[in-house]
């Protein structure tokens, strides 16, 4: 794609803003130089990383990942009562019921003892979000444990754990013990928005077939802008175990001064406004007022999420605003 651009070509083709807007945003070449083995093989690396037998770049997100998977999937399945909308909407591709079970709070992921509850004749997969929103990861290799042992097919919704593996202090990738799972690259990771990946360790014709679903959800038209992101991206994250270590001890630092919830994801900071005896929207307008922007306002906390693109001064500065608001608003 540099060596396109570099060129300075005079370009006949898609897209319209002929490299106007973004230079490195181009389409199929008409000669054939465009090496499309490179996203295999960038596949094909990236699913070594996160230890599944395979990995697919996607343009529509985890969303394009979680329908595909469950339209894959096609059979009645146990899910967790807070899923993403993506999760419901596969069901209504493949006209499939499913179980809703989990608690309504939303905190946590579905455990085993909830699955086992839930079970019944007709299911024949698991669908788990893990992590949640707020940062709690399920025990995720007793959980495939246990549909291994019910013949059941795992699929983990980790759109929120992209960064999961890249370091000691963090938890595991689940890509390695589910059937199919999809990540966030752009979440949690450098990647653009949109940009996901879709992992599973399955074999012959079950793969092929979930291939089939990737494609009938995705677009004709991908953008290799968003797989040469996915694919800088996570070769950033591979290098990442230094900056995630040195986030460490100031981010513990902080939430041993407020009230933040104790998840599994050091990264994901969920301030409990209720402890601290604040609304949330009040404290959400100041910050805002003061150029800091969270991730998420539910009425009850405040999520903020840091990553290896962030660094002890941006904690700092976090830290900062946060105390100024609070005695804004207090």
């Amino acid at each position: 794609m540099r060596a396109y651009a570099a060129r300075k070509p005079v370009r006949f083709h898609t897209p319209g803003h002929k490299g106007k807007l973004c230079e490195l945003d181009i389409t199929e070449l008409s000669d054939g130089s465009f090496p499309s083995d490179h996203i295999g093989n960038a596949e094909k690396r990236i699913a070594e990383v996160y230890g599944s037998k395979h990995a697919r770049m996607l343009c529509g997100g985890s969303s394009q990942g979680v329908k595909s998977a469950v339209y894959h999937a096609g059979v009645p399945a146990v899910i967790d009562i807070n899923s993403h909308r993506s999760v419901r909407d596969g069901f209504r591709l493949s006209a499939k019921p499913y179980y809703a079970v989990g608690d309504e709070d939303g905190l946590r992921p579905l455990t085993v003892s909830q699955i086992d509850r839930a079970l019944r004749p007709d299911v024949k997969a698991v669908v788990i979000t893990t992590p949640t929103y707020y940062g709690y990861a399920a025990d995720i290799e007793a959980v495939a444990d246990y549909c291994k042992s019910k013949g059941l097919l795992l699929i983990a919704d980790s759109a929120h754990g992209a960064h999961f593996g890249f370091s000691k202090r963090l938890p595991k990738s689940v890509a390695p013990f589910c059937d199919i799972a999809n990540v966030s690259t752009h979440k949690t990771l450098s990647a653009l928005t949109q940009s996901a990946l879709l992992f599973d360790n399955l074999e012959g014709e079950a793969a092929k077939s979930l291939t089939d679903a990737v494609e009938l959800m995705g677009t004709t038209s991908p953008s290799y802008l968003l797989y040469a992101s996915i694919d800088g991206a996570v070769e950033k994250a591979t290098e990442s175990a230094d900056k995630y270590e040195a986030l460490f001890a100031p981010v513990e630092a902080l939430k041993s001064e407020l009230p933040f919830l104790c998840n599994d994801d050091y990264t994901r900071l969920v301030l409990d406004c209720m402890a601290l005896g604040v609304e949330s929207s009040a404290l959400d307008r100041e910050l805002s007022a003061r150029g800091v922007y969270c991730e998420l306002n539910d009425g009850k906390r405040l999520v903020f999420i840091l990553t290896a693109e962030d660094d002890e001064n941006t904690v700092e500065t976090l830290r900062g605003e946060l105390f100024a608001a609070i005695a804004e608003i207090k």
